[in-house]
């Protein structure tokens, strides 16, 4: 059934002229704020992942943090450090750019996130990030579902055994476009972008009939301007001034 989703999806995005998956639309918006001297703060940073998400090679220095023992293996990080989100273990102004992908989605206070992050970015830094947006079906159906069957159902579905994966839960208190502006500019940062972004629908591929379904929804989303907001990603860019 895979092998046949996979066919789907190469025929209906690979030749589309234009089309970039989310991944590599997130990196190209950090990308834009990329500068040789930087270094970058890679929170939530994990066991690492093959990708475009790696900067290594295009700043001074990239800093990972978690606080799961995974980040030992991290490749794609210059130094590794175990740690919280709410409570940074770094000096104030340490960093140029921090980028948070899929890590948003985990924490209990937003609002401790957000103001660690203002503190150790330097005058003019950048908090770039990915997350879920509440408004679209997937994410309202997984708000309103225990984790332990996002272990039980999500993990498979995305391809990946049962007792692996994403082992953290889910409290949603900052994945709507009002709760991160709310968050984020109370915490003193400006908005530079927000974005709602839908990608091709790769959380379907266990099904053809309903990764079809995902690609109809996908194109409604994004042809018709008054649904942009209910597209699946939240892509933001806020500056420390």
């Amino acid at each position: 059934m895979r092998r046949r989703v996979q066919q789907w999806k190469e025929r209906l995005y690979d030749p589309r002229s234009g089309w970039v998956d989310g991944t590599t639309q997130f990196a190209h918006l950090i990308r834009k704020h990329l500068r040789p001297h930087m270094r970058l703060l890679d929170l939530g940073a994990g066991a690492g992942k093959a990708g475009p998400v790696n900067f290594r090679a295009e700043v001074a220095e990239v800093v990972g943090i978690d606080r799961d023992q995974t980040i030992t293996g991290n490749g794609n990080v210059d130094r590794r450090v175990l740690g919280m989100a709410e409570s940074l273990p770094f000096r104030a102004e340490s960093f140029d750019l921090i980028f948070a992908d899929w890590v948003v989605e985990h924490l209990l206070n937003p609002a401790a996130l957000a103001l660690e992050a203002f503190r150790v970015l330097k005058p003019g830094g950048f908090f770039i990030f990915r997350t879920g947006n509440l408004r679209h079906y997937s994410y309202a159906i997984a708000a309103h579902t225990p984790h332990w069957f996002h272990q039980l159902v999500a993990n498979p579905v995305r391809g990946l055994p049962r007792d692996g994966g994403d082992p953290y839960p889910t409290f949603y208190r900052m994945n709507t476009g009002p709760d991160v502006r709310r968050v984020l500019t109370r915490a003193g940062f400006v908005e530079e972008e927000l974005l709602a972004v839908e990608a091709e629908p790769s959380y379907l591929m266990f099904s053809a009939p309903l990764f079809l379904l995902g690609v109809a929804y996908e194109r409604l989303v994004n042809r018709v301007p008054f649904l942009s907001g209910l597209r699946a990603c939240l892509f933001g860019c806020f500056r420390r001034v």
